[in-house]
């Protein structure tokens, strides 16, 4: 019997697997709604002035200007396309790149697949 629910579990298991990708892919994006206050926005794009969750719309360096208290207005230093407003300072440099991960999907199916495979290559003709 239990050798039986091995392939429902696998299956069950590379469904998990193949949604994590969209979890991560929305893990970096955040907008103004997601932060408590304004000063909190800030916060986040002091921690990265690249602003790559577009919380500063009017490019003046403040984020969420409509958010409630507390405040942090002091504006921020836009990142300059070579790299981070600080990146030849030694700062940090501006995030590229894409946020989700393709590959893990891809290697949930493959593992997926192997395991099935296995399972009816060994299991399956002894038990039939």
């Amino acid at each position: 019997m239990a050798r039986r629910l091995m392939p429902v579990v696998v299956l069950a298991l590379s469904a998990l697997i193949l949604s994590a990708p969209a979890a991560l892919a929305q893990a970096g994006d955040q907008d103004c709604s997601d932060f408590a206050s304004q000063a909190a926005a800030q916060a986040h794009l002091r921690a990265d002035p690249s602003d790559p969750d577009g919380l500063d719309s009017d490019n003046d360096g403040i984020a969420c200007e409509t958010l409630g208290a507390p405040f942090d207005r002091n504006p921020v230093a836009a990142a300059t396309a070579a790299g981070g407003a600080a990146g030849a300072a030694g700062g940090t440099l501006a995030r590229t790149g894409s946020h989700s991960t393709p590959t893990l999907g891809a290697g949930a199916v493959l593992v997926a697949a192997g395991t099935i495979l296995i399972w009816f290559t060994r299991y399956r003709p002894r038990h039939a």
